[in-house]
C-alpha cells in the first residue's frame, strides 16, 4: 500500500499528519489526569485546573481539524490508488496474449476484479488509517508509560508478548484458510458462468442433476472453508482480548503495591491506568484487524499474479503498416497452443497482395490456427509470419489493426445500438458512409425495416439476429474500417444455402483492392479463389486453383466428393441424398443402384441448432445419420462422470450405421456445435426394405462385423 501511495505525496503527508495528531491527542489526553489530580484537585489550584482544561479544549479542536483533513486525504488517496489499480489491471489484461485467456476462466478473472480488488480497497480506505492510528497510539503510549513508571511498563510489556505472539502463530493457518476460501469462490463462480452460458446444452444432454450435484459440492466446500476461516479469525481476535484481561490484573496488582510503597502517586496511577487501557485497546485493535490484513494480502497477491503475466513484446522501434500490401507469408511456421503438441508443422504459404486465398481441410487440420497467426494473435514457435517481408510483430500493432479486419463465424456484438456496433471507435463517419457499407454487405434495407433502424438496440450479443444478419452486420463493420487485409473465419458455417450464396457473392464483390484470406470447410464457397491451400494434420499438402486440385485426385478431391451428392433447399429445411452418393459410403458399397434409389427415399431431414442433442450415449440406437451441412461433436463419458470430445464430424460425414442392423445402445453422445442439417434413416423402415434382398443383408452384416 505504501508503494502504491508513493505517487501521491501531498495527500499521503496530510493523511499521516492527521493520523499522527489524532493518535497523539488520544494518548496524551489521559496524561492530563496526573496533573489534574495531583496539581489541581489535591492542591485546590483553580489556575492549574483552568490551564489544563484550556489546553484540552484547544488540543481537541486541533484534533478535530486534523481528523477532517486526514479523512479527506485518505478518501482521495484510497480512491486514487484503487482507480489506478483497476485501470492498470483492465489495461494489462487487454495486452495479454490469447494463451492467457485459455488458462484463466471468466470466474477466475471476475473474482479478482470484484472480490480481490474490493479487499484491497477496504484495506486502503479503512484498515490502513485504522492500522496507522493504532500503531502510533501504541508507540506514543509506550513512551509516556515509560515516563510515568518504567518498572510497571516493563512488567506489562513482558506479559503482553502473548498478545502479539498468538496472532503470528496463527497467521499461516489464516492465510491458507483465506486462499482456500477464495479458490472455492472462483470454482463456484466458474460453475455459475458455465451454467448460464450452457443452459441449453445442459438441458439438451440432461445434465441438470450432474450440475446440481457439482454446485452442491462447491457450496458445501464454501461452507466448510468459510467455517474454518471464521474459526481461525475468531481465535486470532479472542486470544489478545484474553491476554488484555490478564494484563489488567497484573497492572492493578503491581501498580497498587507501588502506591503503598510511595513509589507512585494516585494521580500518576490513574493516568497510567487510563493510558494503559488506551494502549491496550489499541494493541488489541491491531490484533483484531490482522485477519483482514491477511485476506487483503492474499487478494493483492492474486491480483499481482495477473500483473505478472507477460504481455506481448512490442518492438523497440515499430514500423508502420505498409501503404501497399504486396505479399503475406507464412515462412516455415511451426506452432502449438501448448508445450506438448504442435498444430502447425513447417507450414510455408505465400499470399500475393490483392488476391483471394482460401485455407481448407478437415476439422483439426490447422487451417484456423494459420489464420490466427495471420491475425497476429499468436507468435509462431518456429519460422515467421511476414507482411512485405516484415515480421508482423515488428509492425506497430495499432496501424496493423487499423488496416486489418477479422470476421468470424461467432461475430461478437456489444450492448448498444446497431450504429454503435458498426461505428465502434471510428469518429467522423457520416450517415452516408455507414449506409454505403451496410448496403455493400446487403444489410442496409434490412436495418431500415427494423424498428428504430440504425438506432435499434442489440442485446445478448445479437441473439435476436439471424445467422445471415449477424454475418452481414459483421462484414459491414469490417468494411467501415477500409481494411487492406480481410480475414474470414468460417463465416458461412452456420448459414442456410440462400444466405451462404449471398455471403459468397458479397465476398466476390469485395475482392478488388484488398487481400482476402478465407478459412472454410465448405468448398463450394471458395471455388473462385485465386489459390486454395489444403491443410491436413498441421501441414499444407496441396495448393492450387479449384480445377487444379480436382485434377490432382488428392485430399481436396476427396473432400469435394464427400460434400456433394446432396440436394438442399434454399431455406435449408429439406435435404435429399443421391443414390450415387450413397454408393460412396462403405456401408452401402456394392448395393444395386435401383435399391440405393429406394434407400435414398427412406431418409428424412432433421435440423439441429447449436448445442442441440442428436443422440445420447446409452440410448437405444434406431437411426443412421448423414451430415448434409453443419458440424457435430462426438462425446464419450469419462470415469469422473464428465464427458470428453473424441471427434468432430462435418459435411458428408456419417454415423450410427450399426443402428440400421442392430438395436444396441449408442456408444457416444452426438451434439451439434452449429446449425446442422442431417438426413436420418430409421432401422425398422430400412430392414423392411432389404428383407427381400437376403444377399444384401448378408453383405451389410459382413461389412458391419469388419467395422466392429
Amino acid at each position: 500500500m505504501f508503494r502504491l501511495a508513493a505517487s501521491y505525496k501531498l495527500l499521503g503527508g496530510v493523511f499521516l499528519a492527521g493520523v499522527l495528531t489524532e493518535a497523539a491527542y488520544t494518548v496524551a489526553a489521559p496524561l492530563s489526569l496526573k496533573f489534574m489530580v495531583d496539581g489541581a484537585f489535591l492542591q485546590k489550584n483553580v489556575h492549574m485546573f483552568v490551564l489544563i482544561l484550556t489546553l484540552l479544549i484547544i488540543g481537541g479542536a486541533l484534533n478535530v481539524c486534523a481528523n477532517l483533513a486526514g479523512d479527506y486525504a485518505i478518501g482521495r488517496l484510497s480512491a486514487s490508488i484503487v482507480r489506478k489499480l483497476r485501470v492498470d489491471l483492465y489495461t494489462h489484461i487487454q495486452r495479454l496474449p490469447l494463451s492467457f485467456y485459455q488458462r484463466y476462466r471468466i470466474g477466475d478473472l471476475m473474482t479478482r476484479f470484484a472480490d480481490d480488488l474490493h479487499a484491497v480497497e477496504r484495506t486502503v480506505r479503512l484498515l490502513s488509517p485504522y492500522f496507522l492510528r493504532e500503531t502510533f497510539s501504541v508507540a506514543i503510549g509506550l513512551v509516556l508509560l515509560f515516563s510515568l513508571e518504567w518498572k510497571l511498563t516493563v512488567a506489562v510489556l513482558a506479559a503482553s508478548a502473548l498478545m502479539f505472539l498468538s496472532p503470528r502463530l496463527l497467521a499461516r493457518r489464516a492465510e491458507n484458510a483465506n486462499l482456500s476460501y477464495k479458490e472455492a469462490q472462483e470454482r463456484f463462480a466458474n460453475t455459475i458462468d458455465e451454467t448460464l452460458k450452457g443452459h441449453r446444452t445442459i438441458r439438451g444432454l440432461h445434465q441438470e442433476r450432474r450440475f446440481q450435484e457439482k454446485a452442491r459440492e462447491q457450496i458445501n466446500e464454501l461452507f466448510t472453508f468459510g467455517v474454518k476461516l471464521q474459526s481461525v479469525n475468531a481465535l486470532m481476535e479472542r486470544v489478545p482480548l484474553t491476554v488484555l484481561l490478564l494484563l489488567n490484573g497484573i497492572m492493578i496488582g503491581y501498580g497498587g503495591s507501588l502506591i503503598f510503597q510511595d513509589e507512585l502517586s494516585v494521580g500518576g496511577f490513574m493516568a497510567f491506568f487510563t493510558l494503559f487501557l488506551n494502549v491496550g485497546q489499541s494493541a488489541t485493535n491491531l490484533s483484531t484487524i490482522i485477519p483482514a490484513i491477511i485476506e487483503s494480502g492474499v487478494s493483492y497477491r492474486r491480483v499481482r499474479e495477473v500483473f505478472d503475466e507477460p504481455v506481448l513484446d512490442e518492438p523497440v522501434q515499430p514500423k508502420g503498416m505498409p501503404a501497399v500490401l504486396q505479399r503475406l507469408r507464412l515462412d516455415s511456421v511451426s506452432f502449438g497452443y501448448g508445450e506438448d503438441a504442435l498444430q502447425l508443422h513447417d507450414v510455408t504459404v505465400t499470399i500475393p497482395g490483392g488476391t483471394y486465398a482460401a485455407f481448407v481441410g478437415p476439422s483439426g487440420s490447422g487451417k484456423s490456427t494459420a489464420l490466427q497467426l495471420l491475425a497476429r494473435f499468436y507468435k509462431p514457435k518456429e519460422g515467421a509470419v511476414t507482411l512485405n517481408d516484415i515480421d508482423l510483430f515488428e509492425i506497430d500493432e495499432a496501424s496493423f489493426r487499423g488496416a486489418t479486419a477479422l470476421v468470424s463465424q461467432d461475430a461478437f456484438f456489444f450492448h448498444g445500438t446497431v450504429r454503435d456496433n458498426l461505428v465502434l471507435d471510428r469518429t467522423g463517419l457520416t450517415e452516408e458512409e455507414i449506409g454505403e457499407a451496410a448496403a455493400q454487405a446487403n444489410i442496409h434495407d434490412v436495418i431500415l425495416r427494423w424498428p428504430n433502424g440504425y438506432d435499434a438496440a442489440i442485446h445478448g450479443n445479437g441473439a435476436s439476429l439471424s445467422g445471415g444478419e449477424r454475418q452481414r452486420l459483421s462484414i459491414a463493420r469490417a468494411l467501415l474500417r477500409s481494411p487492406k487485409l480481410l480475414l474470414l473465419d468460417e463465416i458461412t458455417a452456420a448459414l442456410d444455402p440462400a444466405s451462404e450464396a449471398e455471403i459468397h457473392a458479397l465476398v466476390q464483390r469485395l475482392r478488388p483492392d484488398r487481400t482476402i484470406v478465407s478459412v472454410t470447410h465448405r468448398l463450394d464457397s471458395v471455388v473462385d479463389a485465386d489459390c486454395i491451400h489444403v491443410f491436413d494434420r498441421g501441414r499444407v499438402v496441396e495448393s492450387g486453383t479449384h480445377d487444379e486440385l480436382l485434377q490432382l485426385k488428392g485430399l481436396y478431391s476427396k473432400l469435394w466428393e464427400k460434400q456433394h451428392g446432396f440436394r438442399l433447399s434454399d431455406d435449408g429445411l429439406h435435404a435429399e441424398v443421391e443414390a450415387e452418393r450413397l454408393s460412396r459410403i462403405s456401408f452401402f458399397e456394392g448395393i444395386d443402384t435401383s435399391l440405393l434409389h429406394h434407400i435414398a427415399g427412406l431418409f428424412a431431414t432433421e435440423v439441429f441448432q447449436a448445442n442441440d442433442l442428436v443422440v445420447r450415449e446409452g440410448d437405444e440406437g434406431n437411426k443412421f445419420y448423414i451430415i448434409v451441412r453443419g458440424q457435430v461433436e462426438v462425446l464419450k463419458r469419462t470415469p469422473g462422470g464428465g464427458e470428453a470430445r473424441v471427434a468432430t464430424l462435418q459435411d458428408g460425414d456419417h454415423f450410427g450405421e450399426i443402428a440400421l442392423l442392430r438395436g444396441i445402445p449408442r456408444t457416444a453422445t452426438i451434439r451439434a456445435t452449429r446449425r446442422s442439417v442431417l438426413l436420418s434413416a430409421r432401422r425398422e423402415t430400412f430392414r423392411q426394405l432389404i428383407e427381400g434382398y437376403p444377399q444384401v443383408l448378408a453383405s451389410l452384416e459382413r461389412t458391419l462385423e469388419q467395422r466392429m
